[in-house]
């Protein structure tokens, strides 16, 4: 993660009502020794959160993780994680990236993810996430130490991996109700429609037609936005297009195909700002055998 650890500050990354919950296996072969499930929370926290993920790897591994389109937490249960040689803690909060980054999890590493919807990580860390931009920082440093010890101490705890779950959906619903008493934290409905409109049309959008779409003038949307979401309407746009870029290249797609699809002018522009979140041509990048994050399984 090119968040770094900054002192106090470190890096991370880290269905229904019904609650479906769904076994999945990595089809990438460099991801064969790692097991992961993944569950979407119901009711009123899906506003909130798109997906918890459980994440076991038996072996050592080295992940590349690119920038997603929203904030995550990660509670580690077992194992450890290494950024730039660093020893990652526990528990700690992702904020938007504009680099790719590199973790190591040593052998035995278990950890639950909570990825947010581009509008949910206000109500639960109960500050402006757009201060989380670019880095990273151990949970404690914005959450009471008392909750975070009480979480961990029942993920310790419980064998199953849907008792864990649930356990963190609770986790998760205690801390927005903890800044607003009984009733949730309202969510800007013309936010949360700029920020649903970036991810369905995977960034494609024109900042002035989102502005529309959203009822908002297009200062006023740039200043909401960044407080509500972590970047500004044009960065959560990048990000969203270059998730789209690896999701087609996955499906086999060749990069003048893929530039194409995810509406870039031509495939050189496509590779200037792939570069610029990796640091590497997508040609480069693609040939890795490190494997990178797990997918989005709830768009």
């Amino acid at each position: 993660m090119a968040g770094r650890y900054v002192g106090a500050r470190a890096l991370a990354e880290v269905r229904g009502p019904r609650r479906i919950f769904l076994p999945r296996r990595s089809s990438k072969i460099a991801m064969s020794e790692v097991r992961h499930f993944v569950h979407q929370p119901g009711g009123a926290l899906r506003r909130y959160v798109r997906e918890i993920l459980w994440v076991r790897s038996e072996r050592p591994r080295v992940q590349v993780l690119l920038p997603e389109t929203t904030l995550t937490l990660a509670l580690r249960q077992s194992g450890s994680a290494l950024l730039d040689n660093e020893t990652l803690p526990s528990a700690i909060v992702s904020g938007l990236q504009q680099r790719t980054r590199m973790v190591e999890h040593a052998a035995g590493s278990t950890v639950v993810i909570v990825r947010f919807t581009e509008v949910g990580a206000p109500a639960i860390l109960h500050d402006r996430v757009d201060l989380l931009y670019n880095q990273a920082v151990p949970l404690d440093a914005v959450l009471p130490r008392r909750e975070i010890d009480h979480i961990q101490n029942i993920l310790a705890d419980s064998r199953e991996i849907r008792q864990q779950v649930l356990a963190v959906e609770r986790f998760l619903t205690r801390q927005i109700r903890a800044q607003n008493g009984s009733s949730p934290q309202g969510i800007s409905p013309q936010i949360e429609a700029a920020a649903q409109m970036i991810r369905h049309s995977e960034g494609r959008s024109s900042i002035a037609a989102i502005a529309r779409h959203s009822a908002m003038s297009q200062s006023a949307l740039e200043r909401h936005f960044r407080a509500a979401v972590g970047a500004t309407p044009k960065g959560l746009s990048r990000l969203a297009r270059l998730q789209h870029v690896c999701r087609l290249r996955d499906t086999g797609k060749s990069l003048t195909e893929i530039a194409f699809q995810a509406g870039y002018y031509d495939q050189p522009h496509m590779v200037r700002d792939f570069r610029l979140f990796t640091g590497t041509s997508p040609e480069e990048f693609f040939r890795s055998a490190s494997p990178r994050n797990l997918p989005t399984f709830y768009k």
